[in-house]
């Protein structure tokens, strides 16, 4: 499949970004991409907990791109399982779902309406995830409501797609804390719940991002159906 200039455009930049995040001292560039992710993440914790009878307290975003959502009962299997896969699944259908640019302002709409819950509900006191959530409530807004055409369709789908490499991203993090450390983290703590090795959830949550990235870009860019 020969790819449009937009979709070429759509891989460029992600390469850009993935280089960006390699490099140290470049990696400020494109921090504000993974505090939308750590809020994605955070929260899917969050709603996990609640949505399996427990508690969630607040979300906490730090400087650095980290965050926290501590959480009282609910199925610890499923809220440590969360974060990972649940940003890469929004990140996926935010790209599935940008197919023409009616569909990908709705998308922006969707993602602003989920961070704005987030916000409302369970962002307090916390200085970094006050400032960056009401950055890119401000972002979304402004992308949905005036960019137009292709512009809007790469819009929802860079996001998207950031989405899903910002979890590739922190993966290999998780990868080199749990194969060297002993720092608890969500694939520790389903280790010390499960006693399947830490590195075992972190490959499989791994796949699962990928398998997102592989299928919301073949729906986001197969070709229209021809109408009868």
């Amino acid at each position: 499949m020969k790819l449009r200039r937009d979709q070429q455009a759509l891989l460029a930049a992600t390469g850009a970004s993935i280089l960006l995040w390699s490099v140290p001292h470049l990696r400020p560039v494109v921090l504000p991409l993974v505090y939308l992710n750590t809020h994605i993440h955070e929260l899917c914790h969050a709603l996990t907990a609640v949505l399996t009878g427990g508690e969630a307290q607040r979300i906490l975003v730090f400087a650095d791109g980290s965050g926290l959502a501590p959480v009282r009962g609910g199925s610890i299997l499923l809220v440590a399982s969360a974060g990972y896969t649940g940003a890469a699944i929004i990140g996926g259908l935010l790209i599935a779902g940008a197919r023409t640019p009616e569909t990908a302002r709705r998308m922006l709409w969707l993602t602003f309406g989920f961070l704005l819950f987030s916000m409302v509900f369970f962002v307090r006191g916390d200085l970094i995830g006050i400032m960056s959530g009401l950055f890119w409530l401000a972002a979304l807004a402004a992308a949905a409501w005036w960019l137009r055409g292709v512009q809007l369709t790469f819009a929802a789908q860079f996001l998207g797609l950031q989405q899903c490499l910002t979890s590739l991203q922190a993966f290999l993090a998780l990868f080199t804390l749990t194969a060297t450390t002993e720092v608890q983290s969500d694939a520790r703590i389903l280790e010390g719940l499960s006693g399947v090795p830490a590195i075992a959830w972190a490959s499989g949550w791994l796949v699962v991002s990928i398998l997102c990235v592989g299928t919301s870009l073949k729906r986001a860019w197969a070709p229209a159906s021809p109408r009868p």
